[in-house]
């Protein structure tokens, strides 16, 4: 009887377990599905949001506009692409471009350090995208695993994101130095050897469009380079400097020749000048036949007084005036047969001019250290417009010297110019808030436009000014050290991108302590990438442009991506590198950077 009592209980909590384990696996498995579709729904949920985080990104970066298409309609379809990319619960999803993509404006609050976003059909500068799981909507509401078992079939889901175009702040770094006029010299039209030993081929120079830009107007914004008889100043004339007021033969690049050139008088030192037009120009201006004599048949007289051939290449030219006191010519000298300073009567200077002489022009023409002289040596005692304007251009660059050469179409500076008025002209058709600063070196560097909202000021300053316009070496290191100033400036903006966009022509030669070295140098290109590094460490991001074969290529790009930015190169003729920079610089004013704000 106890047996069978003990029997019956043992069979009693057997049943219980078993009801036990029943109830119990039924939970247990209803808690699994559950956890299951709510992973899945976690999963989806993060899977949606980066969907819609990417395509907000790259919406924003389309508002820019590619200066063809509909800014909007860029936005729209690349939203739609990128969500497409992105798989939300295995299946890929797409927007509705009209209801799910907003465009509007995004405004900064300093007092909380955001940013917010305002509906707006125009003038706007953000999106914001919304992707559904929803009933409607493509791909419908999210399918639920075990949800039947609670009666939940599916699931609504949606998620939001919003991006902005980040305003910047822009330092605009240029290279004034002197080579940013060579171009338009002598130079460089025939074969010659650069700084970096490369044999280049020649160019069109417009030294004649310098030339006739001296007497204004500046030249068309932008400018277009090309042949003598094809540019804006074809028909123009510049000032006549002396009796010389004919330009002669066109210069061609590589057949043009200075010793058959009329506008070009031959005058040699210790030799007769032979120059039937010069020798009609000293007649007509009263000279005897007897000082004329003097004047053009001197190869003795030049070895009696140093400065008698100087001062005769003055007067047969017209820059200046004899009082020789011989028989029936001018009183005022002592009548023999020298060209003497106290008897010369110096011609009034152009307004223009400031601390240069007739006389240095004179000197430079005889120069066997000119650059126009190391690319054809016929060149040497050829005086007439072509050497006036290259004497300016070559050694007298500075506007402390000669302040109208900012008028003039220096290459490659005017290209240069014309680039950043293209890169201003894309900043301010996108409305987007940018502030634009500029700075410029040569052996030093100087600030001269604060960063500022009026975006036209820094082209109109660069316009203003010309190569070598301070001094003439390249400190690019104290160029980037200047940009990098008004950047963290009181007037940087904490909201804004900060971005440094550097241009140079050639290779630094100014260190730190602003002592020239020459031929180029380790310690000054590593201290132009340790101020490279400081910007990066303040989130300075760095673009350089290097033009012509001379410049640094290797030390620009280095410069730019320590800090993350980019290097862009132009180079060739002027006609091929304005274009060049002008496409450059329209890319860099439309490189927006965007960021998540929602």
């Amino acid at each position: 009887m106890k047996r069978y009592r003990m029997a019956a209980r043992r069979r009693t909590r057997r049943g219980g377990v078993v009801v036990q384990v029943a109830v119990m696996s039924t939970v247990i498995f209803g808690m699994g599905a559950l956890a299951v579709d709510v992973g899945t729904l976690y999963t989806a949920k993060a899977e949606m949001q980066a969907a819609v985080d990417s395509a907000a990104l790259a919406a924003a970066a389309r508002l820019a506009g590619d200066g063809v298409n509909s800014p909007t309609e860029l936005a729209r379809t690349v939203a739609d692409e990128f969500a497409r990319m992105n798989r939300v619960a295995g299946h890929y999803t797409g927007l509705d471009m009209n209801s799910d993509v907003e465009f509007g404006q995004a405004t900064y609050d300093a007092g909380t350090n955001r940013f917010g976003f305002s509906p707006s059909s125009e003038n706007f500068n953000a999106v914001r995208i919304r992707m559904r799981r929803t009933e409607g909507s493509e791909g419908g509401p999210l399918p639920m695993m075990f949800g039947n078992i609670f009666g939940v079939s599916q699931k609504d889901m949606w998620a939001r994101a919003t991006a902005v175009l980040i305003p910047r702040d822009i330092s605009v770094v240029i290279d004034l130095s002197g080579s940013m006029n060579d171009d338009s010299e002598l130079q460089h039209y025939k074969q010659y050897t650069g700084d970096t030993g490369e044999v280049r081929p020649g160019m069109q120079i417009n030294l004649r469009d310098c030339w006739a830009a001296l007497n204004g107007p500046a030249p068309a914004r932008p400018y277009v380079p090309g042949a003598e008889a094809d540019t804006e100043y074809a028909g123009d004339s510049g000032p006549t400097i002396g009796v010389m007021s004919t330009w002669g033969s066109p210069i061609v690049p590589e057949s043009y020749t200075p010793s058959t050139d009329a506008g070009l008088w031959y005058i040699p030192k210790k030799a007769n000048c032979t120059v039937a037009a010069a020798t009609t120009s000293l007649q007509s201006r009263g000279c005897t036949a007897d000082e004329i004599s003097r004047l053009m048949n001197a190869a003795s007289y030049d070895n009696g007084y140093s400065n008698n051939w100087r001062n005769r290449a003055a007067v047969i030219v017209g820059l200046a005036s004899w009082r020789s006191g011989r028989p029936g010519g001018t009183s005022g000298g002592d009548g023999d047969n020298y060209v003497e300073d106290s008897e010369m009567v110096w011609t009034s200077y152009p307004s223009w001019r400031h601390t240069w002489t007739w006389a240095n022009f004179i000197d430079y023409t005889a120069s066997t250290s000119s650059a126009a002289y190391y690319t054809n040596n016929s060149v040497r005692y050829r005086v007439g417009l072509k050497t006036f304007t290259n004497f300016l251009l070559e050694q007298q660059a500075a506007y402390s010297r000669t302040d109208v050469l900012w008028q003039t179409p220096e290459q490659p500076l005017q290209a240069v110019k014309d680039a950043v008025q293209a890169m201003k002209d894309v900043i301010a058709g996108l409305e987007s808030m940018d502030h634009i600063g500029l700075e410029i070196f040569a052996t030093t560097a100087r600030h001269e436009v604060d960063l500022t909202d009026v975006l036209q000021n820094v082209p109109d300053r660069l316009y203003g000014r010309q190569a070598g316009h301070y001094d003439s070496t390249t400190n690019i290191g104290g160029g980037i050290v200047a940009g990098r100033a008004e950047l963290l400036s009181s007037r940087g903006r904490s909201a804004a991108r900060k971005i440094m966009v550097l241009m140079s022509d050639g290779k630094p030669n100014i260190d730190e302590n602003g002592g020239f070295v020459s031929g180029g140098s380790d310690t000054i290109n590593n201290w132009c990438i340790e101020e490279a590094q400081v910007c990066a460490d303040n989130h300075i991001t760095i673009y350089t442009v290097s033009v012509g074969g001379d410049a640094d290529v290797d030390l620009m790009a280095t410069i730019a991506t320590t800090t993350g930015g980019q290097h862009f190169h132009a180079e060739g003729t002027p006609e091929e590198y304005a274009d060049q920079l002008q496409l450059i610089f329209r890319t860099l004013g439309g490189r927006r950077p965007v960021a998540l704000i929602e």
